[in-house]
């Protein structure tokens, strides 16, 4: 088994791992205004390899709500449970698997207000922060995420069942055999996103699963960060991509970066 949690108050430089059968690259980086202050980034990044199954979780924490890197490691960690815990046979449902889901999002609310309630601002914080701070923490904390499971079926053909689901403005893009593959059913919308205290806010989650991904041999999905890369029909070389998260981060709006991409 292989496991990757990002730490939210330091920088994983682009990296490679492969685990037979996946070839993974994965990166995460905290904006430079984040780095100077030496604050926790919004984004979490996660994943794990068991046997010849894959499951990860891409989140991207509310800036204007209470502490959004709360509900981005809260929520990644809560996914990558409930996925590890689906067999693939459920995941191929859609209509079903959507509605376990979103009650399962609805029922976690629970468990994520009394993490709110639970967590302490630090004592060296300016009083008007904290009460700002504390006026947000009554509306909760909110993340937006995309998450997904992919299960090997087939060594010869490189054939796996893919499960996606999303909530937010998280970029997913999907690759076939030699070229990218359009992708109606999951796309970025900036007013979705989950929270602590309402559940799915903005509409319905997204899910994509089973033949609507049969030519699927390649994912990569990255926050708004990494937009740097969003123009270029083939992804670089890991040292490549090490450059353009420099870049990305010198850039006097840059944000949190969260970025995996996943080849079978």
């Amino acid at each position: 088994m292989y496991t990757f949690y990002s730490d939210q108050k330091k920088e994983t430089p682009v990296s490679s791992v492969y685990r037979d059968p996946f070839s993974i690259r994965y990166g995460y980086a905290r904006a430079n205004e984040t780095q100077e202050a030496d604050d926790f980034g919004q984004d979490f990044l996660a994943f794990e390899v068991k046997e010849r199954s894959l499951v990860f979780a891409v989140c991207d924490g509310v800036s204007l709500s209470f502490c959004g890197d709360l509900a981005a490691r809260f929520l990644s960690e809560e996914l990558l449970q409930w996925l590890g815990s689906r067999t693939p046979e459920e995941l191929k449902d859609e209509i079903i698997i959507k509605e376990k889901l979103t009650e399962h999002l609805g029922q976690l609310t629970a468990k994520g207000t009394e993490a709110i309630r639970r967590h302490r601002l630090p004592g060296s914080m300016p009083p008007i922060l904290r009460e700002v701070l504390e006026e947000k923490r009554t509306n909760g904390s909110e993340t937006m995420f995309l998450c997904g499971r992919i299960d090997m079926a087939d060594d010869i053909t490189h054939e796996a069942h893919v499960f996606l689901a999303s909530s937010g403005d998280l970029r997913l893009r999907l690759w076939g055999h030699t070229e990218e593959i359009s992708n109606p059913h999951i796309t970025s919308d900036t007013k979705k996103r989950w929270s602590t205290k309402d559940g799915i806010i903005g509409g319905e989650i997204q899910i994509a699963t089973g033949g609507m991904l049969k030519d699927t041999r390649r994912i990569a999905v990255y926050s708004d960060g990494f937009a740097a890369i969003d123009g270029l029909k083939t992804l670089p070389s890991t040292d490549q991509l090490q450059i353009l998260v420099k870049k990305s981060l010198q850039s006097p709006l840059s944000d949190d970066l969260s970025f995996l991409d996943i080849a079978w």
